[in-house]
């Protein structure tokens, strides 16, 4: 069985460096959700934003303590203005919009969420993506077919502990595969 034909939820994308898009260039995904019914749903972990959390927090009327608050990331092209927050789950669903991608991540589009991890009420690590990446069925398993994707196990330490303009190098390291070694078939960086 492919890796195209296995399900993809809670896995991560690797951008092979053929693939220009530039909302895509060297850029490693989480996929939250994936069914050949349905399409896919991910979060782009190496892009961040010139926006602060705390500017988000006081538009949305809540106030935090000052304490060192993650980077805000663009999730994804479509639908800039939504937010989504993944956090470490410990277990718990805060909410009925959370979504456990595997057992130790969640996903959540709730306001709500987002405050409580702010505040420290939940506790683990979080960022916060605006927007997300999308793909209708049968797109993700034929870009990978195409070899714009490589595909790699969840590694919490990559979203959470790797700085994120070392995330696409880290995330290939972790399935054996030496930046360098890849070929580029592509035009280059996108401008």
């Amino acid at each position: 069985m492919s890796d195209a034909a296995t399900p993809l939820a809670g896995k991560l994308l690797i951008a092979m460096p053929g693939l220009v898009d530039p909302n895509f260039w060297h850029a490693v995904v989480l996929v939250g959700v994936h069914s050949t019914e349905e399409g896919a749903f991910g979060l782009v972990i190496n892009r961040p934003l010139s926006v602060e959390l705390n500017e988000i927090l006081e538009e949305l009327g809540e106030t935090v303590a000052e304490a060192q608050l993650p980077q805000v990331l663009a999730g994804g092209p479509v639908e800039p203005n939504h937010g989504f927050v993944v956090f470490e789950g410990s277990g718990q669903e805060p909410d009925e919009t959370a979504l456990a991608v595997d057992s130790d991540i969640m996903v959540s589009g709730s306001t709500e969420t987002l405050a409580n991890l702010a505040r420290g009420r939940l506790g683990g690590r979080y960022h916060l993506f605006l927007g997300y990446s999308g793909w209708y069925p049968g797109q993700l398993e034929q870009e990978i077919e195409d070899n714009s994707w490589l595909v790699a196990p969840l590694n919490t330490s990559i979203i959470f502990e790797v700085p994120v303009e070392e995330r696409w190098t880290a995330a290939l390291r972790s399935i054996g595969v030496e930046p360098g070694a890849l070929v580029d078939l592509g035009s280059g960086a996108p401008s």
